[in-house]
């Protein structure tokens, strides 16, 4: 008897320190969530909504085993609509940045839609009679009671008319003494949010992925993972554990490398890993960037290499507004990659620049000239440097080639001067020009609108003219008139 005693005292010390463990972190996670609170608090109007909701779950993933609500709740009651909301775990939202955080957590709410006029539709429908019906004989037929429905819409978008109904219940009574209307079943996703009924992580602890399976946060400074039965699968001692679409990227010292759930290692080691170089572009190229020794290659989900390991840079070509080509790197030379083929183009230069959607400007053995994307020559490889102007013109982007040092305007395929100009320069609204020392000012076609025979001409702030100085006088000049000349 002694025995069952200690054993029941045991039992009872068990089930209270759990239960305080509980309440704590409730009470954590109330304050981490800023209005969770925990379910022990809900009225009977709350807990009904608690089940409606956990039915509405399950309606949606099928019935799924770990589609299961947190122990906690939050309202939103405004003006016209009130919404009950708890959390889940569900199918994870990868993340595609660097910098940026995974999540399988998602919030999972209710809207009731308030009653307002008294001829609304209603959230609950009756069927029934409570007065029975007679025959001819004067006979009473049974009763059939009254039974009253409740239908939960649900959509994927904002768009109401794509709402289709998720859940339908019944009961003998109205439900929420028909204080609504309607009522919709959302979910968003969100966040790392720890389910107190299964994970015991302490609320300072930083978690930085969760789901029902893991939880990957940081501990003493240093990072690892628990999984749903608490018990360490990866030990605390790494720098970074980050959870993305093809594994997770474990940080250790210098060295990356990707782990699956349970620890086991599932790729290389890596001396730098970049995700975010295929950001926004999944439907383009489903692969990431990797640095193994001083080359870089690109590395599908399943670590496969895509690229002999020769590149010094990869990065996108954007032309277009279209991400099909890749701009290589490799022996001092930049590379167009067609994405599509899957190999280099012959279009290899010692730089290449985008000058708009029809054309490039490249350069070779210190000549520059600009091609078309298929690689026509527009302009030969004969210049000394070709640069933009900040200014723009109707006809295009405003380029200054330079040839045995003198300086030409050139714009959409049309030289407007000829190399007559020691410089050429972007001022306000007009380009400065020099000629043998001395400046003036050409607008974008070329024309001059100011003689070149001043030492120096500047933009004074204060008159907010131009202020020009030949032979030590000043002279001052508006824009607006000597483009009317």
């Amino acid at each position: 008897m002694a025995m069952s005693r200690n054993m029941n005292s045991t039992n009872i010390k068990k089930s209270f320190l759990f239960t305080v463990f509980l309440l704590i972190t409730f009470f954590s996670f109330s304050q981490q969530k800023n209005e969770y609170r925990p379910i022990s608090e809900m009225n009977s109007d709350e807990k009904e909504m608690y089940d409606i909701l956990q039915k509405s779950v399950m309606a949606l993933l099928n019935n799924k085993p770990t589609a299961k609500l947190f122990p906690v709740f939050k309202i939103k009651d405004e003006k016209k609509v009130f919404v009950f909301s708890s959390l889940i775990y569900d199918e994870p939202n990868f993340e595609t940045h660097d910098e940026g955080s995974s999540s399988a957590t998602y919030t999972v709410s209710l809207h009731f839609t308030k009653r307002i006029e008294p001829n609304e539709n209603e959230v609950t429908e009756a069927s029934g009679n409570s007065y029975g019906t007679g025959n001819s004989n004067g006979n009473r037929t049974k009763k059939i009671p009254i039974e009253y429905y409740l239908s939960v819409e649900y959509s994927k978008s904002n768009n109401s008319f794509q709402d289709r109904t998720l859940l339908s219940v019944k009961k003998d009574k109205p439900y929420f003494d028909n204080k609504f209307t309607r009522v919709k079943f959302w979910k968003s996703n969100g966040g790392n949010f720890i389910n107190p009924l299964i994970y015991k992580i302490d609320k300072s602890d930083y978690v930085s992925y969760v789901d029902s399976e893991i939880a990957i946060y940081k501990k003493d400074s240093l990072f690892g993972i628990i999984n749903n039965k608490n018990k360490v699968v990866v030990p605390f001692k790494f720098k970074s554990l980050r959870m993305y679409k093809m594994g997770i990227l474990v940080q250790e010292d210098k060295t990356y490398y990707f782990i699956d759930k349970k620890g086991k290692k599932i790729s290389t080691n890596y001396d730098k890993v970049e995700i975010n170089f295929n950001q926004y572009f999944d439907s383009i190229l489903d692969c990431f960037k990797v640095k193994i020794g001083d080359k870089y290659t690109l590395v599908n989900n399943n670590f496969e290499e895509k690229l002999p390991l020769i590149y010094d840079k990869i990065t996108f070509f954007h032309y277009k507004n279209i991400l099909d080509r890749l701009l290589l790197e490799r022996d001092g030379k930049k590379v167009l990659f067609d994405i599509a083929k899957w190999q280099e183009t012959n279009l290899v230069f010692d730089k290449i620049q985008v000058l708009d959607d029809k054309e490039m400007i490249v350069e070779e053995k210190g000549k520059s000239g600009i091609v078309d994307y298929i690689g026509t020559v527009i302009l030969p490889l004969e210049y000394d440097s070709i640069n933009y102007l900040t200014n723009y013109s109707s006809d295009g982007i405003l380029l200054v080639l330079t040839k045995n040092n003198k300086n030409a305007l050139y714009t959409n395929r049309k030289f407007f001067t000829e190399f007559d100009y020691d410089s050429m320069t972007s001022f306000q609204s007009s380009i400065k020009v020099e000629k043998n020392k001395k400046y003036g000012l050409m607008d974008a076609k070329g024309k001059i609108i100011l003689p070149i025979d001043y030492d120096t001409i500047e933009y004074n702030k204060k008159v907010k003219k131009i202020e020009a100085t030949k032979n030590s006088e000043i002279s001052y000049f508006d824009f607006n008139e000597l483009y009317k000349k």
